[in-house]
């Protein structure tokens, strides 16, 4: 493989050429090789690429692919691994390894099944010669090309005679040709000509355009050329010569200096190709004049020649069938047939002509082989209809009786109904009719009145005797039988022709498919009902709901989608069992439909969910919504009768949701979506009631995902977050630390606090990204502070959500973000809400355990608001509790915001810990606390939160004030 030594890999596009034709042979998406220096250690390795942007540097990754079983590995190549590769090592002529050739793919199993033989026949191909030299650095002068003396010299020049070629050198400036004796002769030029235009004066206008264009694109692109052009003379006796060359290029400025090269006579090679091509169209020409399947084989059996016919009746193309044996491809239903037949046929020298069945083709072919010299010439005729017509007939004459199928053949006599006379019946038609054979052969279908009904039969009549104007057609019909029982009939009518195509005779064939259509009504009930409480599903409701809405825009009718949800169904399910809460959704269901029409729907579409869709309630809306109204009471009412489950006396309460739809409507699912909305606004007002609609409500749910989407486009921009800090004082009005407020930059909105994105971000899970940036800046701003004398012993306070403190690394983010930064970890506190012991009480407390272990500070935030239990408060680490701001707001004017804010600081120091109040705005606020021992304050009467750089001059200044002269501390 290249190694990373001096000089660097050069890519080749000769070796870019023999990449694709790897990838092509191996069926891959890509290929890459690589060429070792050599014995020029001053030369660098050579590399090549096909299929997949690729840089040199990447070549390394590729070297263990070639091992077996390397492409578990799965290296990336654009963005992608790869899954499959086929490797060959690349020899030179004495078998020494020189590089190595290797084909990718994306895909597993996408190489072809013999790309490993084929890939090594490439690489041994190469070795022998076929991959290009290295480009010398330096190029001899156009006089001592063509005439150098030495044993190599001579022996290229005799080369070049021997494949009569003669050599040639253009030299750039000053524009210049130098040919040999040897390209002389070829050119049968008696004086060379020493410039391009002389030359190509010798040959016709297209072809010194082309050669023209090479020299060209050799000179300014470094192209090299290969042309084949013929020299101007009569077609009869023209002559071909091909022009191959090379630019050497000036190893100082870069540009082309000469282009080396060598013209060679191949007009025999172009007489060959040339015949072959017309023997080939001749031959093409007559195998494609047979029409029928025609293929030949060699000696062993294996395609050599398939023909268009061939590939449609084989099923593939000839590019697959080619060198494969054709018994892989026809194996027949007799065994060895087609191996014995072909096998004798060239033994004995004779024609073979067999039939089998080919189960693989599902047909039967007839197989005439010819012998000759090569192999044999096989015609394959597809004989299935006739073998089918023989069965056919067999069948009707051995099995027609027993048949389970009713058969009725009917004559017409003449061109009246009453001409039609039944003239034969089977076992099948009397068992499903009644009648026998000697009660209606030579009986008109009028007999058959009872049995399939008088407007079917004169149908039936019609079409026999007049098929042209009144066609039969398939049909499935209800036949009774004599004694009242009734089956479903697929009924099937075929006229017999005779001569002058006139109609003799018509064959009824009629099967039973009663249970059919007795499966098809259940499958039908199955897909459009609700198993538990056989009411119409959610798909049934959308085709229902799709037609109403469609009726609405036509007859201009309101109408009312009615989404029900039963209230604290979980509960039930939890104490009682699911049984009982599936027969409670059964009793339910009952009641629905018992409350609408009969022209309603009343419809089930998943857990404890119910749909009522109520239409024709009016062209005026506000009728309308009055009679959804008093079918919603009605409902509500009903449901608030108790339930007898199985002998237990259970009570219930819906919450229900109203959409009113008319012809403006938006659709089927804006329709359920605006439901569901006003379902869930009857949860939120307290259930048991009914909600219409609210379009105000709908646009605040379509903000609020826009800003969720702004969200998470934010995060990925990664610039549009910010942190103000709030300062926290002591008694004294000393700054003991600050704590970190989130706020949002939006583009468009500007600053955004985090009351507004907090929630949605809670909701969405981006509150996780949201809450490890806050930490990794706090423990930033710590490390800063670190370092100045005034802030060195400020504290950071961060706020954590329940979310990320229940994540599974929430404690080792935290001490990453302490231990990367190097901060002391007592002035970070973590701030965390009463929301965190609602449940999992155990694992917050060991969490909390590590972190106060490891020197955290542990603050519970808003204190009062939630559930709590004391008796886990007094088992929590905590270093402080923080009284709401919804406390100390009224905690002049509300007696009892008063007694809680003084019952929190006394419980916090029985406790030994500290207190915080939070949304201190007045002195008198400010006063009130601090009688009563609380020992921190943070509000507007202090310091509102502000930018980093306000924040700092902010405590800059209180330092300067405290230690200037004089300076007393206030409490």
């Amino acid at each position: 493989m290249p190694a990373d030594a001096s000089p660097p890999p050069i890519r080749d596009a000769a070796l870019d050429d023999i990449a694709q034709l790897a990838a092509e042979l191996t069926g891959l998406e890509a290929a890459a090789l690589w060429l070792a220096s050599g014995a020029d250690a001053d030369a660098p390795p050579r590399w090549g690429a096909f299929g997949v942007p690729i840089q040199a540097s990447q070549l390394p990754a590729l070297a263990p692919l070639a091992q077996p079983g390397a492409a578990a590995a799965a290296p990336l190549l654009d963005q992608r691994p790869v899954r499959q590769s086929v490797a060959a090592p690349l020899r030179d002529a004495s078998g020494a390894a020189v590089g190595q050739l290797i084909a990718l793919g994306f895909e597993a199993d996408a190489a072809r099944a013999d790309a490993p033989q084929r890939l090594e026949r490439l690489a041994r191909a190469l070795g022998a010669g076929a991959l290009p030299a290295q480009q010398a650095t330096t190029t001899a002068s156009p006089a001592d090309a063509p005439h150098a003396a030495g044993p190599l010299q001579a022996r290229l020049h005799g080369t070049l005679r021997a494949l009569q070629m003669g050599s040639w050198v253009y030299a750039a400036e000053p524009r210049h040709l130098d040919l040999s004796s040897d390209a002389a002769q070829i050119l049968g030029i008696d004086e060379p000509p020493a410039q391009l235009d002389a030359l190509l004066q010798r040959f016709a206008p297209d072809a010194a355009r082309s050669l023209r264009h090479a020299f060209v694109a050799c000179l300014r692109d470094g192209r090299p050329i290969d042309v084949e052009v013929p020299l101007d003379g009569a077609e009869a006796t023209r002559r071909w010569l091909r022009f191959i060359g090379e630019a050497a290029i000036d190893a100082c400025g870069g540009a082309t200096r000469e282009i080396h090269g060598a013209v060679q006579d191949v007009t025999t090679r172009k007489q060959a190709q040339e015949e072959t091509v017309r023997l080939a169209m001749r031959l093409t020409t007559t195998l494609a004049s047979i029409t029928e399947a025609f293929v030949a084989l060699d000696r062993a059996g294996q395609f050599m020649y398939v023909n268009r016919a061939s590939e449609q009746l084989l099923g593939s193309d000839t590019g697959t069938l080619l060198g494969q044996p054709i018994h892989r491809w026809l194996a027949g239903q007799s065994e060895g047939l087609l191996r014995q037949e072909l096998e004798g046929a060239l033994a004995q020298n004779r024609r073979a002509v067999f039939e089998d069945f080919y189960p693989a083709l599902g047909k039967w072919l007839e197989l005439r082989a010819h012998p000759y010299a090569e192999g044999l010439a096989v015609y394959l005729h597809d004989v299935t209809a006739r073998r089918h017509t023989q069965e056919q007939l067999m069948l009707l004459q051995t099995g027609i009786a027993r048949l389970n199928d009713v058969v009725l053949i009917v004559e017409v006599l003449d061109q009246q109904p009453a001409g039609a006379l039944i003239a034969f019946v089977n076992d099948a038609f009397e068992r499903l009719t009644g009648f026998t054979r000697g009660e209606v052969i030579g009986r008109d279908l009028a007999l058959l009145e009872h049995g399939v009904g008088t407007a079917l039969l004169d149908e039936l009549a019609r079409g026999l005797v007049h098929p042209i104007g009144a066609p039969l057609r398939r049909r499935e019909m209800l036949l009774r039988h004599r004694d009242g029982a009734s089956h479903w009939i697929d009924l099937d009518v075929v006229p017999v022709r005779g001569k002058h195509e006139r109609i003799t005779h018509w064959v009824a064939v009629g099967r039973d498919v009663t249970q059919r259509k007795q499966a098809d009504a259940k499958i039908h009930h199955l897909a459009f009902y609700d198993a538990l409480t056989d009411l119409p599903n959610r798909q049934l409701l959308i085709e229902r709901l799709q037609s109403a809405l469609t009726v609405s825009e036509q007859s201009r009718q309101e109408g009312a989608l009615m989404f029900i949800d039963l209230d604290n169904f979980k509960v039930l399910n939890d104490t009682l069992g699911h049984s009982r809460g599936d027969l409670l959704l059964r009793r339910i269901a009952e009641r629905l439909t018992g409350c609408v029409r009969r022209t309603d729907t009343v419809a089930r579409i998943g857990g404890d969910e119910f749909v009522v869709l109520l239409q024709d309630l009016g062209r005026e809306r506000r009728g309308a919504v009055d009679k959804a109204l008093t079918v919603a009471s009605k409902v509500l009412a009903r449901m608030r009768e108790p339930f007898d489950l199985d002998g237990y006396q259970h009570y219930s309460t819906v919450s229900i949701g109203v959409a009113q739809f008319s012809a403006a409507h938006e659709g089927v699912s804006e329709l359920l979506k605006q439901a569901d909305m006003a379902m869930y606004q009857a949860k939120n007002l307290g259930r048991n009631t009914v909600a219409f609609f609210d379009p105000a409500l709908q646009a605040a749910l379509s903000a609020s995902a826009a800003l969720g989407a702004d969200l998470r486009a934010a995060l990925q921009a990664g610039d549009q977050f910010l942190l103000y800090y709030q300062p926290q004082f002591d008694r004294a009005r000393r700054v003991v630390g600050v704590e970190a407020l989130l706020r949002w930059k939006h583009p468009v909105r500007g600053l955004i606090g985090p009351n507004e994105f907090i929630p949605i971000a809670e909701d969405t899970g981006l509150i996780l990204p949201l809450d490890h940036w806050v930490m990794q800046q706090a423990c930033q701003r710590l490390a800063a502070w670190a370092g100045r004398p005034d802030t060195r012993e400020l504290g950071i306070a961060v706020n954590v959500s329940a979310r990320w403190f229940r994540h599974p690394e929430f404690v080792d983010q935290v001490m990453a973000a302490i231990v990367a930064q190097g901060v002391s970890p007592r002035l970070l506190k973590l701030e965390l809400t009463e929301s965190l012991l609602a449940d999992r009480a155990e694992i917050t407390l060991a969490k909390m355990d590590t972190l106060k272990r490891a020197g955290v500070t542990l603050a519970l935030d808003d204190f009062g608001t939630g559930y709590s239990s004391l008796a886990y408060l007094k088992r929590l680490p905590l270093d402080q509790l923080k009284i709401d701001k919804g406390f100390v707001d009224d905690v002049l004017t509300d007696p009892s915001d008063a007694a809680i804010s003084s019952a929190i600081i006394d419980l916090a120091h029985s406790l030994k810990l500290s207190v915080i109040a939070e949304g201190v705005e007045t002195e008198a606020q400010y006063r009130f606390l601090a009688d009563r021992g609380c020992e921190l304050f943070q509000g507007f009467l202090l310091a509102r939160p502000a930018p980093l750089d306000e924040v700092e001059r902010f405590i800059e200044r209180q330092a300067a004030d405290a230690n200037r002269p004089g300076a007393a501390a206030s409490g």
